[in-house]
């Protein structure tokens, strides 16, 4: 099966509810910038989410990568946008339908380690710190639920190391392989002036990552995925993708194990600070 790669821009004009029209809208995680810097879990996730579209015999067009909030209103109007890796959090439950897991993250806020935020409590963090989130992401969403006081929210994720060098946050809430990447590439065009040490200041939350689609599509199209998925994780694809895009692939590793096991499929978020969902 073939795929469109359509580069819709900001005059695309969007219906509200529009019917699904048997075409799916696959939304790439990966952009120029991630594929000549070398980034790899979103090639990683796009080739993965191509090849289980391809297997299960449906039809999509690939949709160049956009700002996550912008994404998500679409989403919200139209039927058949596949957005990844989405938090399966209680809040989204309903407004998709979900093929996964295809990843797990621990949520951690990340700060200067010279700061001393880590000896401070969860609460009074959230009272206290400037953290900076994306916009429109299920951290923010969070966050806010949990009383946190002084978010100072961001368009794209890539905003969040240079405001925290720059003294406008206190506090960081990214995926902790992001922001690996970004204290890379911040340290590379330091030209050997390393930042300084950054800690995980309190992990906060456990979650599942999925595939979301929205609105109203065939239930035989999700079950479809899902089984083909199920497939990919049996038969080695799954593992074998990881491998290819430099990621984890050890089949004894506790996430590796956590990924292939099926019993987790349609697990959400552990709150690490006791409130389970």
């Amino acid at each position: 099966m073939s795929f469109a790669h359509e580069n819709r821009g900001e005059a695309h004009a969007q219906s509200d509810h529009a019917p699904f029209d048997g075409h799916y809208v696959i939304h790439l995680s990966e952009n120029a910038r991630s594929r000549s810097a070398g980034r790899r879990e979103p090639g990683y996730f796009d080739s993965l989410v191509i090849e289980l579209f391809d297997k299960a015999g449906l039809q999509a067009r690939l949709v160049d990568q956009m700002p996550w909030k912008r994404q998500l209103e679409e989403a919200d109007h139209e039927s058949g946008h596949v957005i990844y890796p989405m938090t399966r959090s209680q809040d989204r439950e309903n407004s998709f339908k979900w093929v996964g897991p295809v990843s797990r993250t621990i949520w951690n806020l990340y700060g200067f380690a010279m700061h001393g935020w880590a000896e401070r409590g969860f609460s009074n963090i959230l009272e206290d710190a400037r953290i900076g989130v994306l916009m429109g992401s299920a951290r923010e969403t969070y966050l806010r639920a949990r009383g946190a006081q002084r978010l100072v929210i961001v368009p794209r994720e890539e905003l969040l190391l240079p405001m925290m060098r720059a003294d406008r946050v206190d506090l960081i809430a990214i995926g902790g392989n992001v922001l690996r990447y970004y204290i890379d590439q911040a340290n590379d065009e330091a030209r050997g002036e390393d930042l300084p040490e950054i800690d995980g200041v309190v992990p906060y939350r456990s979650c599942y990552l999925y595939i979301a689609i929205s609105g109203d599509v065939p239930d035989d199209d999700i079950s479809g995925l899902q089984r083909q998925l199920d497939l990919f994780k049996t038969d080695g694809f799954f593992v074998e993708n990881r491998r290819s895009h430099g990621l984890s692939a050890n089949p004894e590793n506790g996430f590796i194990r956590a990924m292939l096991d099926l019993g987790n499929n349609g697990l959400g978020c552990i709150d690490l600070s006791g409130l389970d969902e």
